[in-house]
């Protein structure tokens, strides 16, 4: 089995690739062995492309080993006792089958590079001075490497599955008692069920694992990815069975708002809003997420009547709650969620015909701070989402009026709490 992962990505991401049929095809094939006891053991060697840091990617390449294995344990009921995972680094070998096979332009002195360049070059004093990569880049002005970052890169970040089977060999007659067994490692895309006479007892033996080579499929997927360790897009948190650690987005939309004062509520006012939103995972095998971020809105209202007043607050809001992923297809999903807010003012006035007043200053009375509880529902398709969401003040944001003294009740001027409704649309990355 050999499943892909996006630059930078070291989660299982089911929704790259052919990863979902990869995984499964080979979860059912080992499912049988295991019940029957007749596996020795699973390997994982996990593998990372050339771009970024050597340090960068030997880490990369650890977590994607570390993720892979979690996910066998956990979706595959596999005992983790029996999975031994390996992190290689960069995949040089491989890259060299690639270009050996191919007609890409300085073939010739890409290979050379790869077989007589050591990954560091160093001079007498023990300092780097060079390194295969550099000399990589470099050659031609860059024109194949740039090919080889398009072209094969992509299927050099994958991590590979090996089982290890015990094979019963049945005796020939009872004089000649046979007690070896063999054992063959064979890849998920090469497994076959095992079949034991039931009179058969085995002595198991020490496996002998034997070597796979590697032969990628070359493709002309784009590499060019999020490249933030950890994060996906949100079509593989769709899936079900895995999910991002870390989701970014960001959005922008429409808002209308008003206030309520002393019982009473004003009319509406349309305003806009726009920011970024973080989701922090908080368990590996459920869509439940940590949900912050920050936004600027603004905000207001208009009373009609006694005069006629137009109010604009602008916030910079934080956010903090809980959401929850609801998959409802492969590409497709609600997240509905909920928590409370916290709103600085940074600008704000009221009109009253042609007169306007500063809201955060002496005469306007306004506190430049609000809080509340905000619910909301976004449905997310692939990268990209729309969402409602509604805002529900619990302080009041104006205590200290005085424009119509200490006693007046009018609507606007004491106890105003903020409401809003606000539609988004955003994308995930």
């Amino acid at each position: 089995m050999k499943i892909f992962y996006r630059r930078g990505y070291r989660y299982v991401d089911l929704s790259f690739r052919d990863n979902r049929a990869q995984l499964q095809r080979f979860l059912n094939s080992v499912e049988e062995a295991l019940g029957n006891d007749r596996v020795e053991k699973l390997v994982i060697r996990s593998y990372a492309s050339p771009d970024g840091s050597e340090e960068a990617n030997a880490q990369l390449a650890e977590g994607r080993a570390e993720e892979l294995k979690n996910y066998l344990v956990n979706e595959g009921n596999i005992p983790a006792s029996l999975i031994e995972h390996h992190a290689e680094g960069i995949a040089w070998d491989m890259l060299r089958q690639q270009v050996a096979a191919s007609e890409m332009e300085g073939r010739d002195e890409v290979l050379s590079i790869l077989d007589h360049t050591p990954v560091w070059v160093f001079d007498d004093q023990g300092r780097v001075v060079g390194s295969r990569k550099k000399e990589l880049m470099d050659l031609q002005g860059g024109r194949p490497y740039r090919y080889m970052l398009e072209h094969f890169f992509p299927d050099l970040r994958n991590s590979s599955n090996t089982v290890l089977y015990l094979r019963i060999i049945e005796k020939a007659d009872e004089s000649n008692e046979a007690s070896s067994v063999t054992s063959a490692a064979q890849s998920a895309d090469a497994v076959q069920p095992v079949t034991t006479a039931p009179s058969v007892q085995a002595e198991p033996v020490t496996p002998v694992e034997e070597t796979v080579p590697e032969t990628p499929t070359v493709t002309a997927e784009s590499s060019t990815t999020a490249a933030s360790d950890g994060t996906r897009e949100p079509s593989a948190a769709l899936s079900g069975d895995r999910y991002p650690r870390h989701v970014f987005g960001l959005h922008a939309g429409y808002c209308s708002s008003w206030i309520t004062s002393y019982g009473m509520k004003s009319s509406t006012q349309s305003g806009y809003e726009a920011g970024f939103t973080y989701r922090l995972g908080l368990s590996r095998q459920y869509p439940v997420y940590f949900r912050t971020g920050l936004n600027f809105i603004s905000k207001g209202y208009e009373v009609n009547g006694f005069d006629d007043t137009r109010t604009v607050i602008n916030y910079l809001q934080l956010p903090v709650g809980i959401d929850y992923t609801i998959a409802l297809g492969k590409h497709l999903a609600l997240i509905p969620s909920a928590g409370l807010y916290y709103a600085f003012g940074v600008w704000g006035k009221r009109q009253v015909g042609d007169e306007k007043i500063c809201l955060f200053g002496r005469e306007g009375g306004f506190s430049r701070h609000d809080m509340g509880f905000q619910c909301g529902l976004d449905v997310a398709f692939y990268r990209f989402f729309v969402g409602a969401e509604y805002q529900h003040g619990l302080i009041d944001i104006d205590k200290n009026d005085t424009m119509y003294g200490d006693n007046s009740q009018m609507i606007g001027y004491k106890h105003v709490q903020n409401r809003c409704w606000v539609v988004k649309a955003g994308i995930y990355f």
